[in-house]
């Protein structure tokens, strides 16, 4: 993120899919011109305006969040997402929704510089990153593994892809 910064001459805009309560896309707000979270459960709202209210003013103005799965996001939102260069994603175990695979693979790459995946499920990263990389249009620029819980069987993946 931080060389992509380095590169460009003004902040990239962010969207984050499957964000949650905003936990990684919070982290890189210092970074990024904007931000747009967002998720399904009605809950997560809440815990990521009450995260947003303890950031300076500058940041908190370019801080954003929609309740709305990643599928409803791509449907209703790809003129948002189309104005991004960065797109986090951080999907449950099975991975993307098809939509969001058929998106990135034909039309949601052109004006993307990175899209950050963070993946819980080893399998399903693997069936995303072979259709991202049989697409012709992603390349993976970086992937590694994590064991956040010792002990356990769970390795959480890391991965960008940048366009070709």
């Amino acid at each position: 993120m931080l060389q992509l910064r380095k590169e460009m001459k003004h902040l990239p805009a962010c969207v984050e899919l499957y964000g949650g309560v905003g936990t990684i896309g919070l982290h890189i707000s210092d970074v990024v011109a904007s931000l747009v979270s967002s998720d399904e459960n009605p809950n997560n709202a809440k815990c990521f305006y009450d995260s947003v209210k303890t950031f300076p003013d500058h940041i908190q103005s370019r801080l954003d969040y929609k309740r709305k799965n990643a599928s409803d996001m791509i449907a209703t939102e790809s003129t948002l997402i189309q104005k991004s260069q960065v797109l986090v994603v951080d999907p449950p175990r099975k991975g993307l929704d098809s939509e969001v695979v058929d998106y990135l693979c034909n039309t949601g790459w052109k004006n993307m510089k990175l899209a950050v995946y963070v993946s819980c499920g080893f399998q399903a990263f693997q069936r995303d990153c072979n259709a991202l990389m049989k697409s012709g249009k992603w390349k993976l620029e970086f992937a590694e593994g994590y064991l956040l819980f010792p002990g356990s069987d769970a390795i959480e993946t890391l991965a960008f892809f940048v366009p070709k």
